[in-house]
């Protein structure tokens, strides 16, 4: 929308004429202001590092965040490179302090001088990941890509709408046209011409922090779709006004321009600092159709960072309810662990009271194979006193059969002794003793 105002009103080309080929070379001042949404470890500070597009050193070796940095000896069509770093340094900062690339964003200094007035205000621009232009250049891919002015313009329209890309806030303009030696700011007491070529890099500035406001707004406020339609129609009321608006400043020009000549030079200009605006270079008066496109571009881009920012919403709803989930399953984790722990108490104590029952068991086995030892042994003893009655008792049974026979062979003596006497004729009055010994019997 700027760049067609601009261009509209004929304030490009005369503007940038410092950056033209015949000028040579010249140096940048450049400030970055501040950086968000970048991944910080504790002790880091930010700062940045100023080169061409070659890697030749343009600048000092790192710079400090609201420090103004000198990139010298640049051309009409340089691309600036600035890299964003994270240093683990406190200030003075030191190239030998350990660092790490955040971002960089390429600045085409000559694209810069036709549609910014050859300056950049205030001015959030998306970084892109470090080296990934040199990556792609050293495939082949990299002539146009490195040097592109539409990745810029597309990170300048994307950085206030995409709140959580890493981005930057920069300044830039020759560092002959410095407010001050250590800061860039517009001041009030400009002259009406100066006013005139920063018009521009301003009047971006503010579009770009007005559409974050409304962004950051639709982020924090949870809106329905009647509220979304509801400021859609108030955007396309203020479209309605500012074209409106520009309508009127338009016809103010024309008339300006009938009434007076064109100057040939703006420090020859004593009138308002619109009317430096007229002249050869000034443009038809665009139509109503044309006003009325711009309006609809303007919205659309306004109802495009609406829905973003709702899918936001609904995103971020949905990580609160996958945070709430977490919280749940983080308590019943700590109930589980708790349950855990009593249990391992528990078996302690069952491990204790087995182990208690087991000793006790060990002693009552260990008593018992003593008593069971101690009964073997007994048994052995009684088991070799019985072979020794049974050795005693065949002893006394083979002196008994001796006995008995010695009793038979006895009896057989003594009937042949009595039939000798009783066939020589002696008398038998001992018969009665010789029948007691054989009427005596040995016991069984």
């Amino acid at each position: 929308m700027v760049d067609t105002l601009l261009k509209t009103f004929n304030f490009g080309r005369d503007a940038c004429s410092i950056f033209d080929a015949g000028l040579g070379k010249f140096d940048v001042a450049v400030v970055c202001h501040e950086v968000r949404s970048v991944n910080m470890q504790p002790g880091e500070t930010i700062c940045m590092t100023l080169a061409d597009a070659e890697h030749r050193v343009a600048g000092e070796d790192f710079i400090s965040l609201k420090s103004v940095g000198i990139a010298k000896s640049l051309q009409a069509e340089s691309v600036l490179v600035l890299k964003i770093w994270a240093m683990l340094d406190t200030p003075p900062l030191s190239k030998h302090a350990e660092r790490r690339p955040l971002g960089e964003v390429r600045i085409p200094l000559k694209h810069v001088g036709e549609s910014s007035s050859c300056m950049l205000y205030y001015t959030w621009v998306n970084l892109e990941s470090a080296g990934l232009n040199d990556s792609v250049a050293h495939l082949g891919y990299g002539g146009a890509f490195a040097t592109s002015s539409e990745a810029f313009m597309q990170n300048i329209m994307s950085g206030p709408r995409q709140l959580y890309q890493p981005k930057a806030c920069i300044s830039m303009c020759r560092s002959a046209e410095l407010a001050e030696p250590d800061r860039i700011l517009w001041t009030s007491d400009l002259p009406r011409t100066e006013r005139i070529n920063r018009w521009g890099p301003l009047l971006r500035s503010q579009q770009q922090h007005a559409i974050m406001c409304a962004a950051q707004h639709l982020e924090g406020t949870p809106s329905n779709g009647s509220d979304l339609l509801q400021r859609l129609l108030h955007l396309r009321a203020q479209a309605e006004e500012q074209a409106q608006e520009i309508d009127s400043l338009q016809e103010q020009l024309q008339s300006a321009s009938r009434a007076t000549t064109a100057p040939t030079s703006r420090e020859a200009l004593d009138v308002e600092p619109w009317a430096a605006l007229t002249g050869d270079g000034w443009r038809q008066k665009p139509s109503m159709t044309l006003l009325e496109e711009r309006s609809t571009r303007q919205l659309e881009e306004v109802r495009n960072a609406a829905l973003q920012s709702e899918a936001q919403i609904s995103r971020r709803g949905k990580e609160a309810e996958a945070q709430k989930e977490l919280e749940e399953q983080r308590s019943i984790e700590a109930e589980l662990q708790s349950e855990l722990r009593a249990g391992e108490v528990e078996l302690a104590k069952i491990a204790e009271e087995a182990n208690n029952k087991i000793e006790a068991a060990n002693l009552r086995i260990r008593s018992l194979r003593r008593e069971r030892d101690e009964a073997q042994r007994a048994l052995e003893e009684r088991r070799q006193g019985n072979q020794k009655l049974q050795s005693m008792l065949e002893e006394m049974e083979q002196e008994k059969g001796q006995l008995v026979e010695q009793k038979e062979a006895l009896i057989r003596i003594v009937e042949d002794l009595h039939s000798s006497c009783t066939q020589a004729g002696l008398p038998a009055t001992d018969r009665a003793s010789i029948d007691s010994i054989t009427g005596f019997k040995m016991p069984s």
